[in-house]
């Protein structure tokens, strides 16, 4: 994250006191912002929200930059386009280009080859500052503790940053051309005229973007937290704060009052926000009013000043540093993560805040403020030159990622081929026995584990809705015209996985296939626990997809989900959600169709791709013992007591022997991730599937 320096803060005003060049409130709100993301990062529990650090920051870079812009404009009637995007260049890309260097030798050296893909693409997508662009075509939620994110991805704000500003000086151009009017004369008498065009032009984009923004995020859509339009009404919040206060040390008690109440509705929202709060929107306020507030107040004294703490050495070096600290603090945690395989404990804790603060120290004084202050870069065309060349040339080492394990992909893609080729399409006897890894003796996996992310079917995937979608749409598979019968599959991601061995069945007896998917839903009366955007969205698609069924009216129905979830429970129930499992089953069975309930794959472990490729000939090394494979799955067993009518199917012994779920059988590779099997795998269950569905109806 970064703001411009705190010599370009302050504004004139007609009748004003002349600005200061140097704020120290904004030095320690930089410094309370780089702080609760440092926290988050390490460990979201202790400060689940955290991450509202970043809206602190975009908060100080709208008031900085647009005073600078405004003081131009409303002197020059114009602004140096050239001058301030170099400004710009000197002060953010020297830090950052570096960082993305140093990431880039270490993952060149120790990355394990399953990440090299999205590692390549995010470090590409950081050099251009469209990180926050990538992540948001992926549809990643930053705030989910699932996710295994690159060294990369807190770039995504540095990317909102410099897209902010590409466009604002734009606009601050355009209202100074509205100003001088036709004949480009600075009406310097008056620069109130200037300032109240400036206030409409960015009121109009800040209430825009609020809007969106609270619209994208109650709509629980993942994109809303990375994109540019979405957030730009806190940078929008700084600039109009930029044109509208004045350096004074009036009504100090009031001011004072002012400063307290903005660091403790930064520091609330911190502690009380986490990964469930619909964000950016109305929750975003609190952060962003905070540090609006905090600037407001100015360089407060007297009773009720925080001033000793603002303007402290600690608070201002933090301050100095935060820039450096936040483009450098993500890569130590990702790495330690990545060869930790665990959460950091206390001493690991204290490790990667001295590796941090040491990188941050050694980039602001050998990097940042060497090149600010270098007369070499001073010049704007030459600075922006350097620029672009440096861009490439790192963009060109982001290339080099991937071919660092090129020849590996090109062989296991052959390996994968060759024995995709000799596979059957159900488990070759005897592997189901002892569950060996390359029993025809040659040491191949299909599919390739870089690539078994990818391994599953499209026209699937694409009927699955988002965990915060609010509907479940239909698909239909098999015969349509004039089918035998109707199957409706029902439930979740795992649901997912068994569609395509049930539409190949469907496709032999003439069968229509409907199917109900939808991300992290179970299909049940009663909702997931807890109190999220996530849990809220599938119990009301639920609902719909219950209202499609009875008028549907499938002869056949097959549901299953992941059955780790935790149900909520209702009432005393001993085994919580049974109830609700139950009764979506016996509804469906008084309207006359047959359920079957399949039971859940197993799990394998949480690095299973990352150690399947770095143990590629001896993947047993990567099997999951059977007791942490089938942990926690009491609620189905109870639930099906509730529903006698209900028939079930277990493929245990398809993925398990009597202490261990393999990664790998004969050549196949089990687990695309921790918790969904490859289609390549799941295709040879369908003879064992054959014998589950019902023949005829």
């Amino acid at each position: 994250m970064t703001t411009a320096p705190a010599a370009t803060s302050g504004r004139a005003t007609e009748g004003s006191a002349r600005p200061r060049k140097f704020r120290p409130e904004v030095q320690a709100l930089r410094a309370l912002a780089v702080l609760l993301v440092l926290v988050y990062h390490i460990d979201p529990d202790v400060l689940p929200g955290g991450y509202i650090g970043v809206d602190v920051f975009f908060v100080i870079s709208g008031f900085l930059i647009t005073g600078h812009l405004w003081r131009e404009a409303s002197t020059t009637g114009t602004v140096d386009l050239k001058r301030f995007w170099a400004a710009r260049a000197r002060r953010i890309l020297p830090a950052s280009l570096a960082t993305t260097v140093g990431v880039i030798a270490i993952a060149l050296v120790l990355l394990p080859p399953s990440l090299v893909e999205s590692w390549w693409k995010q470090a590409l997508a950081s050099v251009l500052y469209v990180e926050n662009w990538a992540l948001a075509a992926e549809s990643v939620d930053y705030q989910a503790a699932s996710n295994n994110p690159t060294a990369f991805q807190h770039f995504w704000s540095l990317g909102v940053e410099e897209q902010f500003y590409l466009v604002w000086p734009l606009l601050v151009l355009l209202a100074a051309g509205l100003w001088t009017g036709a004949r480009g004369v600075v009406r310097a008498k008056n620069p109130a005229a200037l300032r109240r065009i400036l206030l409409a032009v960015f009121g109009l984009v800040a209430v825009a973007s609020f809007a969106w923004g609270v619209q994208q995020s109650s709509g629980a859509d993942p994109v809303a937290y990375y994109s540019t339009l979405t957030r730009v009404w806190e940078l929008a919040a700084g600039g109009i704060l930029a044109l509208l206060i004045r350096d004074t040390r009036r009504f100090a008690p009031l001011r004072n009052t002012l400063v307290v109440f903005g660091v403790a509705a930064i520091v609330i929202a911190a502690c009380l926000y986490d990964d469930s709060t619909p964000f950016p929107g109305v929750a975003a306020l609190a952060p962003t009013l905070g540090a609006c507030a905090v600037i407001a107040a100015g360089r407060t004294s007297g009773p009720g000043s925080l001033r000793s703490v603002t303007e402290s050495w600690a608070a201002q070096r933090l301050g100095d540093i935060s820039y450096s600290l936040y483009l450098w603090h993500f890569p130590v945690i990702v790495f330690f993560g990545i060869y930790a395989g665990r959460d950091p404990r206390f001493t690991d804790v204290m490790v990667l805040l001295i590796a941090s603060f040491a990188l941050a120290i050694a980039s602001y004084t050998l990097i940042e403020q060497p090149v600010r202050t270098a007369r070499w870069f001073k010049a704007d065309v030459r600075m922006l030159v350097a620029a672009l060349v440096a861009m490439v040339l790192v963009a060109g080492l982001a290339m080099t990622l991937p071919w660092r394990v090129q020849g590996t992909i090109e062989q296991w893609d052959s390996n994968a081929l060759a024995a995709a080729s000799e596979a059957d399409e159900s488990i070759p006897e005897g592997i189901a026995r002892d569950f060996a890894p390359f029993v025809d003796g040659s040491t191949a996996i299909s599919p390739n584990p870089i690539k078994a992310a990818e391994d599953k079917t499209p026209e699937i995937k694409a009927c699955q809705a988002g965990q915060r979608a609010t509907v479940t749409s239909m698909c239909e598979f098999g015969e349509t015209e004039n089918p035998k019968a109707t199957v409706a599959v029902v439930g979740d991601s795992h649901a997912a996985m068994f569609s395509e061995p049930i539409i190949t069945i469907a496709t032999e007896r003439d069968w229509r296939v409907v199917t109900y998917l939808h991300s992290a839903c179970p299909f049940s009366a009663g909702p997931r626990s807890g109190d999220t955007p996530e849990v809220e969205a599938c119990a009301t698609a639920n609902a719909g997809t219950r209202a499609e069924l009875l008028e549907l009216a499938p002869h056949l129905v097959i549901t299953t989900y992941q059955e780790s979830y935790t149900l909520a429970p209702r009432g005393g129930e001993k085994h919580a959600g049974a109830e609700g499992l139950a009764e979506v089953w016996n509804e469906l069975a008084d309207l006359g169709s047959q359920v079957v309930v399949l039971r859940d794959t197993p799990h394998a472990r949480e690095d299973i791709i990352e150690c399947v490729t770095e143990n590629y000939a001896d993947p047993t090394l990567c099997d999951q013992p059977r007791e942490d494979a089938f942990r926690g799955r009491a609620t189905v067993p109870a639930a099906l007591e509730l529903a006698p009518r209900v028939k079930s199917a277990s493929f245990e012994d398809h993925f398990c022997d009597e202490t261990s779920c393999p990664a790998v059988i004969g050549n196949v590779l089990v687990y695309r991730d921790p918790n969904h099997v490859t289609r390549t795998y799941m295709t040879q269950l369908t003879d064992r599937l054959r014998e589950v569905l019902p023949a005829s109806f």
